[in-house]
Order: structure tokens, then C-alpha cells, then sequence
């Protein structure tokens, strides 16, 4: 039962990479959930930007924005 339950651990760990769309402008590595609470942030300041006749467009130019302020910029694809 144990030997399952450390397969079923790092098969789910395996899934959970750090591909995110936002690097750092300073070099600094990333901290993964600085990241990501930095971005929910962002994520929520879009949100109340946003609205629902622009197809995402402002609220995803918010997000981008307050990522910058924070030390991040999108990735190169």
C-alpha cells in the first residue's frame, strides 16, 4: 500500500511543472509561490477591469501591466 501511494506521489508530482507564462525582468530566480500569489493578484485586478465586450483584451493588459510592476513580463513563447 505504501509502495502505491509513493507512485501515485510522484506520478502527480511529475505533472507539476513550473511552465508559467511570466519570468523575472531582474534575473532573480523565480520563487514559485510568490509567482503565483502575485499573479492571483494581478488576475483580480484585471477582473475588475475587465469587461464583457472586449473579449479579455483589457483584462489581460492589466494583468500584464501589474505583473510589470512587480518584476515580471511574459515569457517569450
Amino acid at each position: 500500500m505504501r509502495a502505491v501511494l509513493i507512485a501515485i506521489a510522484l506520478a502527480l508530482g511529475a505533472c507539476a511543472s513550473n511552465s508559467s507564462a511570466y519570468s523575472r525582468t531582474d534575473g532573480v530566480p523565480v520563487d514559485p509561490m510568490h509567482q503565483q500569489a502575485v499573479l492571483a493578484q494581478c488576475k483580480g485586478e484585471g477582473a475588475m477591469a475587465g469587461n464583457p465586450g472586449d473579449y479579455g483584451r483589457k483584462e489581460a493588459t492589466v494583468t500584464d501591466a501589474c505583473m510589470a510592476r512587480n518584476g515580471y513580463i511574459r515569457a517569450q513563447q
